[in-house]
């Protein structure tokens, strides 16, 4: 009778911080011990393999948030929108008409959006967001620029 079972190849578990580079071994391991036992009995090998079921799928990046200005329904006005930052966030929004040396605090919200008036038109500004979430609060994002009109 044949040992079928998995020999490990590291006696002790890697240390907890590193569970990445463990899963990878223990895949690693497996994977050889599929290919092993495919080897072993030529005739069936590659159904073996086939039924094995062993299949790893990319998990796409999350995307960065995205944050855009663009123009409002009327002159002067401008809309702000991002990605939500999670249930139960705020957001506060500021702008800057002097190229970002002094910021002007817009009114915060419980949504990702927000609409800014009283712009004057044909100036350039400078407009930033923090989301402040269960875990606290987060960083300016960085500027987004818009000419109003």
């Amino acid at each position: 009778m044949r040992d079928t079972r998995l020999a490990r190849a590291t006696p002790h578990p890697p240390p907890v911080h590193d569970k990445q580079a463990a899963l990878v071994a223990l895949l690693q391991e497996l994977k050889a011990y599929i290919q092993k036992t495919a080897d072993a009995d030529v005739d069936n090998g590659s159904a073996i393999i086939q039924s094995a079921g062993v299949s790893v799928k990319k998990t796409p990046v999350r995307k960065p948030r995205v944050f855009a200005a663009v123009q409002g329904a009327v002159s002067g006005m401008a809309k702000l929108v991002t990605a939500s930052a999670g249930h139960r966030s705020s957001y506060e929004w500021e702008y800057s008409i002097d190229g970002g040396k002094t910021w002007v605090a817009v009114p915060a919200t419980l949504q990702a959006k927000t609409s800014v008036t009283g712009l004057t038109s044909g100036t350039t500004v400078q407009f930033r967001y923090l989301a402040v979430t269960k875990t606290g609060q987060g960083d300016w994002s960085a500027p987004v620029s818009l000419l109003v009109k």
